[in-house]
């Protein structure tokens, strides 16, 4: 039932104009990017990317499962003002699909089969825009068949810069730590690369953080890749209607309320009626304790 579930999920994405999310295997990323780099669902362009980064984002859903990991493919498009920290399928996934119906004989079906395997396990869904407005984050998300969408003042982190380094993708990297809403974070950025981003939410220190993880192993970002962008590489965010808008506070508390009971949230959204085989409740762990 659980894969069935999974299965309309992503078509019924695909067919409402949706972008599909999921996990992809990055060959010659730059070059993978300018081509799948086309206009789709309506968007508004914010501002062009100056430097991309790729990292492996690692979560453990279940800490009753301590070895096991969600693994998302996320990609940080940083520009001048603002920055985009989204999946890499998420971002491209609907122009891979236009590009293979437009160019390819296969079947509509096929491409569609593939589509589904391809972000059948997508990972993380978020999409985080830094700066936007200014001085503000903004986050989109969903819970189950909801989309979501919140707006708070950027938050800010209080790093302790330490003396040990270290190297990452050959860049000399000097640690930091700090806590940030219940959860203790360890930092490496490059001093040599003077963008003060990073993955997720993370912002503040004097150089990109390539590197941080938190102090149970729950949350782990590794830099895999970096390249500045010499071409017109927009970022932009989705026009999508029908988001919710509403606060982080109120998005926690229906994330909670969706994993605390699932086949009520499911079977609310209309797409599917037969929950009887739902689990009562799935793990929850999120990042933002506080």
């Amino acid at each position: 039932m659980k894969n069935i579930i999974k299965s309309l999920f992503f078509l019924f994405c695909l067919l409402n104009n949706f972008c599909l999310i999921g996990q992809y295997v990055i060959q010659g990323g730059e070059r993978l990017e300018k081509e799948m780099s086309r206009n789709s669902w309506p968007r508004d362009t914010l501002e062009y990317a100056r430097l991309c980064v790729h990292y492996r984002q690692l979560v453990r859903k279940d800490t009753l499962i301590p070895d096991e990991y969600e693994t998302s493919e996320m990609i940080l498009q940083i520009g001048r003002q603002i920055s985009n920290y989204t999946n890499w399928i998420e971002l491209h996934n609907d122009s891979i699909v236009a590009y293979e119906l437009k160019n390819t004989d296969e079947s509509v079906l096929a491409i569609v089969n593939r589509s589904v395997s391809r972000t059948y396990k997508s990972g993380d869904y978020q999409t985080i825009l830094k700066n936007h407005p200014e001085g503000r984050t903004q986050v989109q998300s969903r819970v189950f068949f909801d989309r979501y969408l919140y707006e708070e003042d950027s938050p800010v982190f209080n790093w302790q810069l330490e003396k040990e380094e270290s190297e990452w993708l050959g860049y000399k990297c000097r640690k930091a730590t700090c806590t940030f809403r219940g959860r203790h974070y360890t930092a490496w950025y490059a001093p040599g690369i003077s963008v003060s981003n990073g993955p997720w939410k993370f912002t503040g220190l004097p150089g990109l953080i390539l590197r941080v993880s938190d102090a149970r192993g729950d949350y782990v970002f590794d830099a895999t890749a970096l390249y500045k962008v010499t071409w017109r590489r927009p970022i932009f965010i989705w026009k999508r209607p029908q988001e919710i808008k509403t606060t982080r506070e109120k998005f926690l508390k229906a994330e909670r309320a969706g994993m605390a009971n699932p086949g009520f949230n499911i079977q609310a959204s209309g797409k599917v009626k037969d929950v009887s085989d739902i689990r009562k409740k799935f793990p929850y762990n999120p990042m933002e304790l506080e």
